[in-house]
């Protein structure tokens, strides 16, 4: 069965096509655009004009790829963006109307399932008896709206919270300067931290947070993929590169350091550093630095797959549920 995951998320828009089957998984086509669909949002309230239409043209390019490859299932979702727009209904009523696909707009705790479905497909092991890296673990996604935070013990899932310290939203509510000024980076680390502060508290699991669930940090999403393929100055994007890589935090901090003193275009030679990323990178890279900090954690295990490919798995699995009953 040919599948297609989309997500629409506040930055960045994913495509993946798969043949999928109970025994195979083989990708057929693999995109992303960044169209920034959450500009402007955490000020106005509204998804701007120009950012939906930017993301409309991409999604009808991977509506045309959708239709060359004769795609059996779809499943397109919103993220952050979509939750928080006072006129997201106009964005999606416009994609069905250009291009037929019906969007739903997940919650926090649903964006967080999925992605633990994705990076667990890709990072944990399969038959061979192998420890299972996410058995007791931390797994965040650090989106441009939000960042998903899933603590595992002991193999099951222990908590899922969406908390509102996304890149794109923190990028335009504190770093307004080129190259950010110390106090814009300090009111940053302040935000960011009382936001990690409250999660701990409302999870009611400080002292899980600082051990078990921390025996393993994994992480996923642009930022986070986009700090790997920094840290080897990749040329050229290879998710063989990158699924299984280990962030140190040791690397994390240098990156955060050289980020923190350049100016965009400086950044823009940054091998690794994906063009139309160079202004939030640092954002995300400071909220993966807090947790990794108060985790104590010395490495980060990076999955290239997530959301997206949690959403095609999911796909899968309810049509094989269906299909048996």
């Amino acid at each position: 069965m040919i599948l297609a995951g989309i997500d629409i998320g506040t930055n960045t828009i994913r495509l993946l096509v798969t043949e999928t089957s109970d025994t195979t998984h083989r990708e057929l086509y693999s995109g992303r655009t960044i169209t920034r669909l959450g500009q402007d949002l955490d000020r106005t309230g509204m998804l701007a004009p120009e950012a939906q239409e930017r993301s409309l043209k991409a999604l009808e390019e991977y509506s045309a790829v959708i239709g060359r490859l004769s795609v059996d299932r779809i499943a397109a979702v919103g993220t952050s963006a979509l939750r928080n727009a006072a006129n997201a209904e106009e964005f999606i009523a416009a994609l069905r109307k250009r291009t037929g696909i019906e969007v739903a707009v997940i919650t926090g705790d649903d964006e967080a399932k999925l992605t633990l479905l994705g990076v667990r497909r890709a990072l944990s092991p399969g038959k061979g008896g192998e420890e299972d890296p996410l058995a007791s673990a931390l797994v965040i996604d650090i989106g441009g709206g939000s960042t998903e935070l899933i603590t595992t013990v002991q193999g099951r899932v222990e908590t899922m919270t969406s908390i509102p310290l996304g890149a794109v939203y923190l990028t335009e509510r504190f770093l307004r300067n080129d190259p950010p000024l110390r106090e814009e980076m300090d009111s940053l680390r302040r935000v960011v931290s009382k936001e990690l502060d409250a999660w701990e508290r409302e999870s009611h699991r400080r002292r899980d947070v600082r051990s078990s669930s921390c025996a393993t940090v994994a992480g996923t999403a642009g930022t986070i993929t986009t700090l790997a393929a920094m840290d080897q100055a990749l040329t050229e994007y290879d998710p063989t590169r990158i699924n299984g890589f280990i962030l140190t935090r040791s690397s994390l901090d240098r990156l955060v350091n050289m980020l923190s003193v350049s100016a965009l275009d400086a950044r823009r030679t940054i091998a690794g550093l994906e063009a139309g990323r160079e202004d939030i990178i640092l954002a995300g890279a400071v909220v993966a630095q807090d947790i990794m900090g108060r985790c104590g954690a010395r490495q980060m295990l990076v999955s290239d797959w997530g959301l997206r490919e949690g959403i095609v798995f999911d796909l899968y699995e309810k049509h094989r549920s269906a299909g048996t009953k």
